[in-house]
C-alpha cells in the first residue's frame, strides 16, 4: 500500500477466547480523536464506520480472517445499508438503548436466515430484552457497569430461567477485562470470550478513505458487471443514484438515441436500448458523477472505450462490449483517486479484463494498447499493425471522438 494512505479509518479491539486465541475484532468509530469515539449522530457514525471498513483501502491487508463485531443503530438495522458485508464475517451488535418491537425482531429473524449473527451490547440482565435473547449469538457484559458480586448469580439465574430452554445458547463475552484476576474470575463463572485492556487495547487502523458516494458508485458499477443481470435488477441498481437515473433518461430522450417516442422510466429505457447499451452509459456516468476529475478526462476515457469497442466489433471479436469496459476502466485510478489494483479487485471483473486493464495482456489488452498509442501519437506501435488494422483503428477512433463529444455534452 502506498505510504500516503494515512487516514484513520477506525479502531479495532481484539476479542479472545478462553485460550487467549484471537476470535474476532470489535470495530470502533474514530474521527475527531484517535483515542475516543466522538460523535453526535449514531446513524452517521455507524454508516461511516461501515463505509471505511468495506470501502477503505487498508494498510494492514494481512489482518486475519476473523469475526467482526460492529454496533448498528435501529435505523440501520431496518435498512439494507450494511448488507454488502458478507454474513459469515459480521456480528451485529445491538446497543442497550435500542427500542425492541415486533418490527425489529422480524427484521433480525430475516437477517439471521441470511447468515448474520447478533450480539446484545452492555446487557444488564434487564427482562425487557427477553424476546430478543432467543435470537442472539452473543451476550456482551460490561464489567465496569455490572455488579461483580451479583454477576455469577445473575448469570446462573439467566441460564436456568431462559437460556436452558433455547435451541441455541448464546456465548457470554466479557468487556472491560482490566486485570488478570478479573479475567480468571470471568472464565470461572462461564464467560467464553474476553475483551479489555488486560488483553489488548484498541488499535488504530490507517488507510485511505473512500467517500460515501464513491463507495456506492463502485457497488453500482460492480453490479453492472454481472452478465446475468436482469432488466428489473439493472433498473433498481441505477435508481439508487437519483442523478444517474435523471441523466440516463435525459440521454435516452435526446436526439442521440433517435427513439420513436419519449421514454418515461428506467425499465422502458433498458427495454428500448438493451442491457449492454444502458450498462455502458451507466458505468460512464456513475464514475463521472462521483469523481473530482475533469470532464476532459472522461472525454478521453469515453473515446478510448468506444474506440476499443468499435475496433473489436469490426474485427468480429466476441463480446465487444467488454472491450468498452477495458477502455473505460483503464484510468479508473485517476477517476476515483485510489489504487488501480484495489479498485479493479472491488469490481470483480472477469480475469481477462483484469489482465487487460492492469497489464495490457491478452487480446483486449492489445487493443487497449493500440488505441492508447494512437491517442499519444505513438506511430512506432502502429507499424506493428497491418495496414487494414491501422485503417480500422483510425476509423474507430474518429467515430468514438464524435460519440464521446455528444455524450459529454449531457453528462
Amino acid at each position: 500500500m502506498e505510504s500516503n494512505c494515512t487516514d484513520i479509518l477506525f479502531a479495532r479491539q481484539p476479542i479472545f477466547d478462553g485460550n487467549n486465541k484471537l476470535y474476532g475484532y470489535e470495530l470502533l468509530y474514530r474521527n475527531l480523536h484517535p483515542d475516543a469515539a466522538i460523535f453526535e449522530d449514531g446513524n452517521k457514525a455507524s454508516s461511516e464506520l461501515l463505509i471505511n471498513y468495506c470501502g477503505g483501502i487498508l494498510n494492514d491487508e494481512e489482518a486475519p480472517y476473523v469475526k467482526v463485531f460492529i454496533n448498528l443503530t435501529r435505523r440501520l438495522l431496518l435498512s439494507d445499508f450494511f448488507l454488502p458485508v458478507h454474513p459469515s464475517r459480521l456480528v451485529v451488535e445491538i446497543v442497550e438503548d435500542t427500542f425492541i418491537d415486533k418490527l425489529l425482531l422480524d427484521r433480525i429473524k430475516q437477517l439471521r436466515q441470511k447468515g448474520f449473527q447478533f450480539a446484545l451490547d452492555d446487557y444488564a440482565f434487564d427482562n425487557s430484552f427477553d424476546e430478543l435473547l432467543p435470537l442472539l449469538d452473543y451476550i456482551k457484559i460490561d464489567l465496569m457497569i455490572t455488579d461483580k458480586d451479583e454477576l455469577k448469580s445473575q448469570m446462573q439465574r439467566l441460564e436456568h430461567d431462559v437460556l436452558v430452554n433455547l435451541e441455541q445458547r448464546p456465548s457470554f463475552l466479557a468487556e472491560k477485562v482490566e486485570t488478570q484476576a478479573i479475567h480468571e474470575f470471568c472464565r470461572d463463572i462461564g464467560f467464553e470470550l474476553f475483551q479489555g485492556y488486560f488483553l489488548e487495547k484498541p488499535q488504530l487502523v490507517y488507510g485511505k478513505k473512500i467517500s460515501n458516494s464513491s463507495e456506492i458508485a463502485l457497488q453500482i458499477v460492480a453490479q453492472l458487471q454481472d452478465p446475468e443481470i436482469t432488466i428489473d435488477a439493472l433498473s433498481h441498481s441505477i435508481s439508487r443514484d437519483t442523478n444517474l437515473s435523471y441523466q440516463i433518461l435525459k440521454i435516452i430522450n435526446s436526439p442521440l438515441c433517435r427513439l420513436p417516442r419519449k421514454v418515461n422510466s428506467l425499465k422502458e429505457a433498458v427495454v428500448f436500448l438493451g442491457l449492454n447499451q444502458i450498462k455502458k452509459w451507466s458505468m460512464a456516468m456513475v464514475l463521472a458523477g462521483n469523481s473530482g476529475s475533469s470532464t476532459e478526462l472522461f472525454r478521453i476515457l469515453l473515446t478510448r472505450a468506444r474506440a476499443c469497442e468499435i475496433f473489436a466489433e469490426n474485427k468480429g471479436y466476441e463480446n465487444p462490449d467488454s472491450f468498452f469496459t477495458v477502455g473505460l476502466f483503464s484510468a479508473i485510478d485517476a477517476v476515483m483517486m485510489a489504487d488501480k489494483k484495489w479498485l479493479i479487485e472491488k469490481l470483480d471483473l472477469a480475469e481477462d479484463i483484469n489482465r487487460a486493464i492492469l497489464k495490457e495482456e491478452g487480446k483486449k489488452g492489445e487493443v487497449l494498447k493500440y488505441v492508447m498509442a494512437l491517442e499519444m501519437g505513438n506511430w512506432e506501435m502502429s507499424q506493428k499493425m497491418s495496414d487494414e488494422d491501422n485503417i480500422e483503428l483510425f476509423s474507430a477512433h474518429e467515430h468514438a471522438i464524435n460519440w464521446a463529444n455528444q455524450l459529454c455534452k449531457m453528462i
